[in-house]
């Protein structure tokens, strides 16, 4: 699994701002494209982004970060589905981000290590 640390790249432990999530852009884009030619087709690739050192994560930045993936999974995917996890995120998984997830077209739980894991649902009625 591909992962983006995102301390590495956002030294703010709080993550508020639409503006903050595309300085990711650059950084889930480099992961995104070698994950789309898949090892096995009948599983889905997944691209990790790793919440470690962060604080904090604004409705709005977890939206724009959606948004950027579902951009960039759309323009480079060529029918292999992509799974997004959020590793070690700062609160637990709420219904305000579960509906977030949604209005992307994804579904999203809690994993038994407390990381989320996204998954697009628009290709079951495709």
């Amino acid at each position: 699994m591909k992962t983006l640390q995102v301390s590495k790249v956002l030294k703010d432990k709080i993550l508020v701002s639409r503006e903050s999530a595309h300085l990711l852009e650059d950084a889930i884009s480099a992961l995104v494209e070698p994950a789309t030619v898949a090892d096995s087709p009948s599983q889905p690739t997944r691209i990790a982004i790793d919440f470690s050192g962060v604080e904090g994560v604004a409705p709005s930045f977890l939206d724009e970060l959606l948004s950027i993936f579902e951009s960039l999974i759309g323009a480079e995917t060529n029918g292999n589905q992509l799974c997004l996890v959020i590793a070690n995120p700062p609160t637990r998984l709420s219904l305000k981000f579960e509906a977030i997830a949604r209005g992307h077209g994804m579904s999203v739980r809690a994993q038994p290590d407390g990381s989320w894991l996204m998954v697009g649902t628009q290709d079951a009625g495709d």
